[in-house]
């Protein structure tokens, strides 16, 4: 299956990561409960190898859906999980059933990483055993620790207190997962 997820991402690989987002100042939905909606690009990397793909994500309590688009917007694969797993559809229609969304990325591509923290993450509402160890001058986490994990918050989508986050990096040895969020849907 690693080839399969090499295939899906081989023509994103290079794609651009661009510095468009958000006007600066402009504040960011808030979210309600636990649901977001958000639209941008997710770099992966692990060792040597790296892939970046378009991603619209839909969160909610108990299910996610992932849309895993190429650099000219055309459909790689979508992922839908919730509490009986997740499943990977490919472009070709092929499916991949999986326990969960980090399951699929550990068959798929080789990298173990707990996806299940990444909502807590993305939207800053860290849970309370992780570790802020900077904020920024809003009070904001700009670097936590979790699990192992860093997860550095290098820009929000607006200036306010309780912006989103725009850029996330996240790390834990030589796994590296970046998200560029051009856009927060409420």
């Amino acid at each position: 299956m690693g080839l399969l997820f090499a295939a899906l991402l081989s023509g994103c690989a290079a794609m651009p990561l661009s510095s468009e987002a958000t006007p600066p100042g402009a504040q960011a939905p808030a979210l309600h409960g636990e649901a977001f909606a958000l639209e941008g690009r997710l770099q992966v990397r692990d060792g040597e190898r790296s892939a970046a793909v378009g991603l619209e994500w839909q969160h909610a309590e108990a299910q996610d859906e992932w849309l895993l688009t190429g650099p000219l917007g055309q459909g790689l694969a979508r992922i839908e999980s919730g509490p009986g797993g997740a499943v990977l559809q490919a472009s070709d229609g092929r499916r991949y059933p999986a326990a969960s969304v980090a399951a699929l990325m550990q068959s798929l591509v080789g990298i173990s990483a707990p996806l299940e923290l990444l909502p807590r993450w993305v939207t800053a509402r860290l849970h309370p055993d992780a570790e802020v160890r900077e904020r920024d001058a809003q009070g904001r986490p700009a670097r936590v620790v979790d699990q192992g994990w860093t997860i550095e918050y290098t820009e929000y989508a607006g200036d306010g207190p309780a912006a989103l986050p725009r850029r996330v990096d996240i790390h834990q040895g030589d796994t590296r997962l970046r998200l560029i969020v051009d856009a927060w849907n409420p």
